[in-house]
């Protein structure tokens, strides 16, 4: 009887270790899924426009890969954050944490935000 009794404890107290483990794991899973990735074309349609491939996303972390199809060199600000400057038909990334609200975005470069290169994206 005591053999038995000292089985279901071993196995009980592996069960009560195990369980904070797998949360955690499931909580990375969780956070890995809740990752966003904007792609964000300059110069199309225009020399002096945006594309967003999204026009909201999640607060949180977000990773822009811009996208230069232009003939001029371009750069990408949202929420403090700005890009390195992006030759035309080259791409680099950012990665902001966004607050929910309205991030304003924009090209750097005098005259290209006035031009239009500008916009807003809604942050859930």
């Amino acid at each position: 009887m005591r053999g038995r009794w000292l089985a279901v404890s071993a196995a009980l107290a592996s069960l009560a270790l195990a369980v904070p483990f797998a949360a955690t794991a499931a909580g990375t899973a969780a956070t890995a899924t809740r990752a966003t990735t904007v792609k964000v074309t300059a110069g199309t349609p225009t020399e002096f426009h945006f594309t967003l491939s999204k026009k909201s996303v999640a607060k949180g972390v977000v990773t822009f890969k811009v996208t230069n199809r232009g003939k001029l060199a371009h750069d990408f600000k949202i929420a403090g954050k700005k890009s390195k400057m992006v030759q035309p038909g080259k791409s680099t990334t950012l990665k902001v944490t966004l607050k929910k609200g309205k991030a304003k975005y924009l090209c750097t470069v005098p005259g290209h935000a006035a031009a239009g290169m500008r916009g807003t994206l809604t942050v859930k």
